[in-house]
């Protein structure tokens, strides 16, 4: 059932906070959430923006 909420979310029109400024970033953490059968995209975030921050600094 969490996949199909993540799922209606990502394909919404009411996006919250940064989704609506990101929505590739979105559109990749909820294939991967989806796929792996995680229910926030809140640590998947962290961890994807953590990793860019260390590529570039």
């Amino acid at each position: 059932m969490a996949n199909s909420l993540i799922r209606d979310y990502i394909s919404s029109d009411q996006k919250i906070g940064l989704d609506n400024f990101l929505p590739l970033q979105l559109r990749v953490e909820g294939a991967i959430a989806s796929r792996f059968g995680i229910t926030s995209l809140a640590l998947l975030g962290f961890a994807v923006g953590f990793a860019v921050a260390i590529a570039f600094f």
